[in-house]
Formats: C-alpha cells, sequence, structure tokens
C-alpha cells in the first residue's frame, strides 16, 4: 500500500513592523531621489535657457554677416522690435514673410505674424502664468544717469563717455568693428523675465501691465534705469529691467554668442564694463 503525503506551504505574510521598516526605507529613498530629479529638471531648464539666448545671438551674428552691421535695437516709423528683424536667420522664414515692415508691428496686416508662438523666446524657468506671443530676452540699450551716477559718487563705479550697448536704434546701428571693447568682452542681449505680470524681488505685485511684453512689440527694448540695495543692477523688478527666475542672478548674451551666468552682487564696475563695448576700460579682476 502507497502512502501519499500532502505538502502544506504556508505562505508567510509581511509583519507590520516589516511593512513600517519597508515603508520608511521607501520614504528615505524618495526623500534622497525627488531633491536630485528636482535639481536635474532645474539645470535642464537652465541649459535650455542658455540655449536658447545662444540662438538668438547666431541669428544677430546672420543679420550682421549679411547686412554688415548689428541689427537694431527697435526701429521708429514704422515700429518694429529686433526679434523680428532676426527671424530669417532662426528658421523663422515663414513668419517674417507674413510681416508688413511698412507699417507698425500692431496694425492688422501684421496680426498673424505678431501672434506666432516661438518657443526659443521663452525662458523655461518663468514661474509666470500661461502668456502668449512673449519673449523674456530683450536688448538693454542704454544705462540712465540715474543708475550710474549715485555709483560714481560712492566711489563704486568710474565715468564714461558712453552708456549704449552695442544694439543701438534704427538712427544708430553699429559695425562689429566699432566694438573696441571685443566682442567675447561685451553683452549683447538680456533677461527680462516674466512680463506683462509684474515682480519684485521674487514676489508678484499683481499687476499684468508691464509693457514690451510681445515679442515684436516695439516697446520689448529697455533702459537700465533703477537699481536696488546698494549697488545691485538685476533681479531688482522686471519693470523694464535686467530679471530673471534663476536664483541668484542672470544669464547674459555676450557678442561672441557665449552665454555667462552673473551674480547678482556683481560688481557695478564689473557690469559697466561688460555694458559698454567702445570705452576701452578694463573688467576688474573683482567681478
Amino acid at each position: 500500500m502507497t502512502s501519499t503525503r500532502t505538502f502544506r506551504f504556508r505562505r508567510r505574510a509581511f509583519t507590520l513592523v516589516e511593512m513600517l521598516v519597508v515603508i520608511a526605507i521607501i520614504g528615505g529613498l524618495l526623500g534622497i531621489l525627488l531633491p536630485a530629479v528636482q535639481q536635474a529638471r532645474a539645470a535642464a531648464r537652465r541649459t535650455q535657457c542658455m540655449n536658447n539666448m545662444r540662438q538668438v545671438g547666431l541669428a544677430i551674428l546672420g543679420y550682421e554677416g549679411v547686412r554688415k552691421k548689428l541689427p537694431p535695437s527697435h526701429t521708429k516709423d514704422p515700429n518694429h522690435n529686433i526679434l523680428t528683424f532676426i527671424l530669417p536667420f532662426m528658421e523663422q522664414e515663414a513668419v517674417y514673410e507674413r510681416f508688413d515692415l511698412t507699417v507698425n508691428w500692431n496694425k492688422a496686416p501684421n496680426t498673424v505674424a505678431r501672434k506666432a508662438h516661438i518657443t526659443t523666446f521663452i525662458c523655461p524657468e518663468s514661474k509666470t502664468p500661461q502668456r502668449e506671443f512673449v519673449a523674456d530676452y530683450a536688448a538693454n540699450v542704454k544705462i540712465q544717469p540715474a543708475v550710474y551716477n549715485p555709483l560714481i559718487k560712492a566711489g563704486k563705479a568710474t565715468s564714461r563717455k558712453l552708456w549704449y550697448n552695442m544694439l543701438r536704434p534704427d538712427q544708430r546701428p553699429v559695425a562689429v568693428a566699432e566694438v573696441r571693447d571685443g566682442m567675447s568682452n561685451s553683452m549683447l542681449f538680456f533677461e527680462d523675465t516674466g512680463r506683462p505680470y509684474a515682480y519684485e524681488g521674487r514676489q508678484p505685485t499683481g499687476s499684468q501691465s508691464i509693457t514690451g511684453s510681445m515679442w515684436a512689440d516695439v516697446e520689448a527694448f529697455y533702459y537700465t534705469h533703477s537699481s536696488c540695495g546698494d549697488n545691485q543692477l538685476m533681479n531688482c523688478n522686471n519693470m523694464n529691467e535686467t530679471y530673471s527666475f534663476h536664483t541668484g542672478g542672470c544669464y547674459f548674451l555676450y557678442g561672441d554668442c557665449t552665454v555667462l551666468f552673473h551674480a547678482e552682487v556683481m560688481n557695478p564696475e564689473a557690469f559697466f564694463a561688460r555694458f559698454t563695448y567702445n570705452q576701452g576700460d578694463r573688467i576688474p579682476d573683482d567681478d
């Protein structure tokens, strides 16, 4: 007689203590991984912002290569912004061909063209709500006396004969040969992020009325006309000033298409030396 043995396998369940240990381990891993993921995403956004500015720079130099002059920061009668003029040099010929440059940017013939959504003009670090047809990059044409005079008086900057950037209005376009300070030493294009929403410091003011937010807007250019603290020239506000949502500073496009990050506590003398293009001034060692 053959006996048959029946084997019963008892499945062992997790105890409450073991479950709590597993949950604690997973929580710990998430605590380690999530900041790393967030940092990686932030780094990717910063890289994309830099690439966008570099594309703008290449287009500006493409324009200069054909016209032998840098494009104007803006034109009057008819009114147009620099970004319109460089569209053919950044694979946006179709948009450019829709523009009627004989009339102002906001006239009816230009309605379709000016409402083109061009992602290259938008910094992905922007924390503003959904915006349409905007640009986070602009020409910064001039340093105003209200900014440099107090700094000169306080001994934090030296006087200069000319306070313009190399991108000037249509009455005075600049040739590369005039950039005596060197294209690699001279700022070309700037961040002014978040418009038309207004920000002071890192806080929104609730206003949505900052001018020049649309990329085709003739008022997209700006002057550096205010500072904050003792000598801070960026990230004070975005009311047509140099401003970004990057922690601690802004990216700057230079004339040779390099993009550099400068801290918001940048030495004013260094900022002015890098901003002007033909003053023959030396960049301080403590830049």
